[in-house]
């Protein structure tokens, strides 16, 4: 019995770091070229009409744990991300001024 859970916690130990190494090595890549991930969030129209610092903060980590395959961006990560011109300010809705006024 005792040489069969020191199996399953060393199996658990190696798919845990399996899984930690692609974790690192997937925001690593995108660390190199923070303003092209930048650059793709907002062509997406992910933060289109979103005013506050947090609720971009969230919806830049959501997008990206769903890019990357459901890991959560890092801390470090994030605040680097965030940091970007594209991400600081609020996307403006895309809608002109004259569609929104009436003039049948």
């Amino acid at each position: 019995m005792h040489e069969h859970q020191r199996i399953v916690r060393w199996a658990t130990s190696q798919a845990i770091e399996i899984v930690e190494e692609a974790f690192r090595r997937i925001y690593a890549g995108y660390e190199r070229d923070l303003e092209a991930l930048a650059d793709e969030i907002t062509q997406q129209n992910a933060l289109v009409g979103i005013t506050t610092v947090s609720a971009r903060t969230l919806l830049v980590g959501e997008f990206l744990t769903a890019k990357c395959g459901g890991y959560p961006p890092p801390k470090r990560f994030m605040d680097l991300l965030m940091l970007r011109p594209q991400l600081r300010r609020p996307q403006k809705t895309r809608t002109a001024k004259a569609e929104l006024l009436p003039f049948d």
